[in-house]
């Protein structure tokens, strides 16, 4: 059956057009009879005849294309509940994987916080341990420079060696153990930098000779040329940040090598460059010289905690600055500690 309305039925508009014209034809019957009369009701029949064909031609394509845009409708119809069906199925597994997302991060925060108190129960056992054991350290270093300076009497050689053997152990204790402290101090943001203007050529003046004895005994030379700089630092903890550097270049140095200490000024900011002579820090090791209680294989047999460099960076850091390790293409290592002016 046709669904079209009768304005769009091209049917229904050829029979108005043809009745008119069988209404025409049939009206020169009337007229008395002559070839062009035939003729002319001939062709009138023909045009009839065609207009139909036309148009029922026309009114199929247009039944026809109703009926496939009905078909779209119904395939997007059944196409558009399955989008729906998906899109409940996916709102679903979202629900699901954020519900189970959201119980990770609660375990997550969970585990979070216990790692926090276990740290800060870790931080206060070593901060405790180690002013437990300062004390007696400190007891046993001053006896023991005493016995050497012969207040208990005088000692025989073999004496001697044994308080030198007890001063020196003694000392790297009370050594870890400081860093320790000051490891434990940078952990839990409790140090305070009092910043006042510091000429670097006297700080480096001070940790030269205060380090002199260790190098001479070893042969090393320090060289350091003069210095006028003046940075805004913490006196203490940068002297703290020196020593460590120089340190570690003269127990890495072989003996009769040398220790370089440079300064180079550079775009808002000073650089102190410290190098050694010594057998140089491996490329695999570069990358985890400054965390804690990090020993690289060169430092076979060399005391230490591991603590140094990570406090001395995290100290320079503090002062808006940073330590870098800088490879030489020769042995040695060189250390520069950059500074804001």
């Amino acid at each position: 059956m046709c669904s079209l309305q009768l304005k769009d039925c091209h049917a229904w508009q050829s029979n108005g057009w043809s009745f008119a014209l069988v209404v025409l034809a049939l009206s020169l019957l009337l007229v008395p009879p002559g070839w062009p009369q035939m003729l002319l009701v001939g062709a009138l029949l023909g045009v009839v005849v065609w207009q139909g064909l036309v148009n029922h031609r026309r009114t199929d394509d247009l039944i026809y294309g109703q009926h496939k845009l009905l078909m779209l409708t119904q395939e997007l119809r059944g196409q558009q509940v399955i989008v729906e069906q998906q899109n409940l199925n996916l709102a679903r597994l979202v629900d699901e994987r954020t519900a189970d997302l959201r119980e990770a991060n609660v375990r997550l925060a969970a585990a979070n916080l216990e790692l926090l108190e276990l740290d800060k129960l870790r931080s206060a056992l070593i901060s405790n341990v180690s002013h437990e054991l300062r004390t007696p350290l400190t007891g046993i270093l001053g006896s023991a420079q005493n016995l050497r300076d012969g207040l208990a009497g005088t000692l025989t050689q073999a004496q001697h060696e044994y308080v030198q053997m007890i001063e020196s152990d003694s000392g790297r204790l009370i050594r870890v153990v400081n860093e320790l402290l000051e490891w434990g101090r940078l952990e839990g943001g409790r140090v305070k930098l009092q910043h006042a203007p510091l000429p670097l050529g006297t700080l480096v003046d001070e940790v030269s000779r205060l380090l002199r004895p260790a190098a001479q005994q070893r042969g090393i030379v320090v060289e350091h040329g003069a210095c006028d700089a003046v940075v805004d630092a913490d006196a203490d903890k940068l002297k703290q940040v020196l020593i460590n550097l120089l340190d570690n270049a003269i127990k890495f140095s072989p003996p009769g090598g040398r220790v370089r200490v440079a300064l180079q000024r550079a775009a808002k900011s000073l650089q102190l460059s410290v190098e050694d002579e010594g057998p140089g820090i491996p490329a695999a090791d570069a990358a985890h010289l400054f965390e804690r209680f990090f020993r690289c294989r060169t430092a076979d047999g060399t005391a230490g905690s591991g603590l140094g460099l990570a406090i001395a960076r995290n100290l320079a850091r503090l002062h808006g600055g940073d330590i870098v390790f800088e490879p030489r293409a020769e042995t040695g290592s060189r250390f520069v500690l950059r500074l804001p002016t």
